[in-house]
């Protein structure tokens, strides 16, 4: 969906719009990963109280905590459905409100179009061979962009009416989350420019200049070790040009991969043509 661009270095007018079923999303998926935890303590709990032992002498029964084991392990995933039901139906909810305030939008004259400095981040993967900045809907972008709408050749993104250009979240926290649930993606810090619309969480504008892209401290296939070069991973996609997938990985991990499927942290950043190395500060 996207094509060079080499210009429109200015901040862009922006439009005020409130999204918060995204966030209530994340809080909500955030608390479920304490759930597994809440288990080991509880199961660590009754053997430290003797509730697992044979004799009589134990400070808890055992059937106490099977009972509330089994409480846990019904019901929680039960409110997790609920939850999901939930948070669905506020997005569709939002969705609806924006779709019926969308003349709200319309400015009469162009010069009382609020200003801001749109800074970002967005998660991309890293597909193809040599390399590109590819979203996570599988479109391939370079890093100074600007966005073209394939469902309407008119369109000039961002429009109102279309989910058409450059998405970026306002804060790292949130793109940190996402990429959480994500783990095959990368993240990057963007500048945004053009026309634009400002979400409670982030921007969606009209042309985009990548800067940074963050390598994980830790090796996307062992997990441990500190990753040391970018390698190819066969992955399957919609096209025969997405399903090679750039993923970091340590010595140990890259070691089966020739030396020509191999790219260090500088040569990654060459064939993008942005920084490519640990958190930007």
């Amino acid at each position: 969906m996207e094509i060079n661009f080499q210009g429109a270095k200015t901040i862009g007018p922006v439009f005020n719009y409130e999204m918060n079923a995204a966030l209530w999303r994340r809080r909500f998926i955030q608390t479920l990963r304490i759930y597994p935890v809440v288990m080991l303590v509880l199961l660590a709990t009754g053997y430290g109280l003797g509730a697992f032992r044979a004799d009589a002498d134990s400070l808890i029964p055992r059937s106490v905590i099977m009972a509330v084991s089994y409480f846990i392990i019904g019901v929680v995933p039960i409110l997790a459905i609920i939850g999901f039901i939930v948070i669905a139906r506020a997005n569709d909810a939002e969705y609806k409100k924006a779709k019926e305030q969308q003349g709200k939008f319309i400015y009469d004259d162009a010069f009382t179009i609020p200003s801001e400095e749109m800074h970002g981040y967005k998660l991309a993967m890293l597909t193809r061979r040599p390399p590109m900045l590819t979203g996570l809907t599988g479109d391939p972008y370079t890093a100074d962009s600007s966005a073209v709408c394939t469902d309407n050749p008119e369109h000039i993104p961002p429009v109102v009416n279309c989910e058409c250009g450059f998405y970026a979240y306002r804060l790292r926290a949130d793109a940190q989350f996402e990429l959480s649930i994500n783990p095959g993606a990368f993240m990057l810090d963007v500048d945004l420019y053009g026309i634009g619309f400002i979400y409670d969480r982030g921007f969606r504008a009209e042309t985009q200049v990548a800067h940074h892209l963050t390598v994980p401290g830790r090796c996307m296939r062992c997990k441990i070790l500190t990753p040391r070069v970018f390698v190819p991973v066969f992955h399957l996609g919609p096209t025969n040009y997405t399903w090679w997938q750039w993923e970091t990985r340590c010595s140990f991990c890259s070691s089966t991969f020739k030396e020509a499927d191999k790219l260090t942290f500088p040569q990654m950043a060459e064939e993008l043509k942005i920084t490519v190395g640990p958190r930007r500060p």
